[in-house]
């Protein structure tokens, strides 16, 4: 990666996620992929932290977080707990230990950003802020940073001074920023960043013509990825077809070839269970589909109100992904199933109250936000002003 800014005098946008989750990439690639058709005065390059840290660090950051979801997701939730807090300013001991050892582990990400100078830098991840606020306020970097939380319920871990501005998913996520002190007018309820292809229009017919989907059927996704082992999946899949006669159900496998291979031998579909891996292409079924079957990303769920997509979310794993659930579940767009043998029963039901559903879908539509229409107009307004943008001075040391 060549670290040199280049020649050109457009105003130089560094976008910062992590992959730890895919929500972070894709809102980082979203705003970059929205500022290059909307904003190509601005140079827009999107890194990923991690990629500036050594092996041991991502192995435990990015390992760990996955280990702990898949495998012990009560213990992750005590963790997110028990790191949630305080509620307030000041920084405790364990986090000034935290943020010191993370400072020291994105060493070479410091160097990097010393030597490249963006105008601004936009991070869609927790890990990052903190290095930067600290550059900032030692004098080692002369830049202003955004954080675009994709997190629902905001975890104590997005906290950072020395940030011009937080977009927050929702209401009560900025409530909780204002908690930590941050104050209202460094906080925009924005939505969560969806790439611009969720918002396009689409035809319905020809996106129904090029999957080769009926168009007299209901279509149910049911989202597997790789953060599933393929018995739940498959399971729930059967589960669907068994229950609901009429359904057409395309199962999204991801990269997970093993999966793919399950879905292919299961028997009794009768040409109403379409397989699929990775593909890029997920809003055109989204658009047509009458119903998702999903665990409760912040990524995945903003897509689904980008559509109008009602949501089946799965046993959420306590922390965000519980959070997200409960949130959309209050607000009437989304239904919690905490078991995968219950699933079906849940998806026929929905299916035969049309009322129900539409409703449903009213406020996936009434809670979307064009969040990155929003995050490219700041972006656009801060490095086209001479003026600097940021919070007000911390009260306390973050050392």
């Amino acid at each position: 990666m060549n670290s040199t800014r280049s020649c050109s005098p457009r105003p130089l946008v560094l976008i910062i996620t992590c992959r730890v989750g895919a929500g972070h990439v894709q809102a980082g690639r979203a705003i970059q992929a929205a500022l290059r058709a909307d904003a190509p005065d601005i140079e827009a390059r999107c890194v990923d932290s991690l990629d500036f840290a050594s092996r041991a660090f991502r192995a435990f950051y990015a390992g760990g977080y996955s280990l702990a979801v898949t495998r012990f997701p009560r213990l992750y939730g005590l963790g997110y707990r028990l790191t949630n807090r305080p509620h307030r300013p000041e920084r405790s001991i364990p986090e000034r230990v935290r943020l010191r050892f993370e400072r020291r582990a994105m060493h070479r990400l410091i160097a990097f950003v010393r030597e490249l100078r963006p105008n601004l830098i936009v991070n869609t991840h927790f890990l990052a802020p903190q290095v930067i606020g600290h550059m900032i306020r030692s004098g080692q970097a002369d830049t202003r940073q955004f954080v675009v939380v994709t997190d629902n319920e905001v975890h104590r871990w997005w906290y950072c001074q020395n940030v011009a501005r937080y977009f927050a998913p929702a209401p009560f996520s900025a409530e909780a920023l204002r908690r930590f002190g941050i104050p209202d007018g460094s906080i925009t309820v924005s939505g969560m960043a969806v790439h611009p292809k969720w918002t396009a229009p689409l035809d319905r017919r020809k996106v129904l013509a090029d999957w080769s989907l009926p168009a007299d059927r209901p279509i149910v996704l049911l989202s597997g990825g790789t953060e599933f082992v393929c018995g739940p999946v498959v399971r729930i899949a059967r589960g669907i077809l068994s229950t609901c006669p009429l359904v057409q159900l395309v199962v999204l496998a991801g990269r997970n070839k093993k999966l793919l291979a399950r879905l292919g031998r299961l028997r009794g579909a009768g040409g109403r269970l379409t397989p699929l891996g990775f593909t890029d292409r997920l809003h055109e079924l989204s658009e047509v589909a009458h119903l998702m079957v999903t665990k409760a990303g912040g990524m995945t769920t903003a897509e689904c109100l980008a559509r109008g997509t009602p949501m089946i979310l799965l046993h959420p794993v306590p922390g965000q992904e519980r959070g997200n659930a409960e949130y959309f579940a209050r607000e009437g767009a989304a239904v919690i199933v905490r078991r995968a043998r219950d699933v079906a029963e849940e998806v026929r039901r929905l299916l035969e109250s049309p009322r129900e559903l539409e409703r449903m879908a009213d406020n996936c539509r009434r809670l979307h936000r064009p969040a990155t229409e929003t995050i490219v107009e700041a972006i656009r307004r801060a490095v086209s002003s001479s003026a600097p943008v940021v919070s007000p001075a911390p009260r306390f040391s973050e050392r």
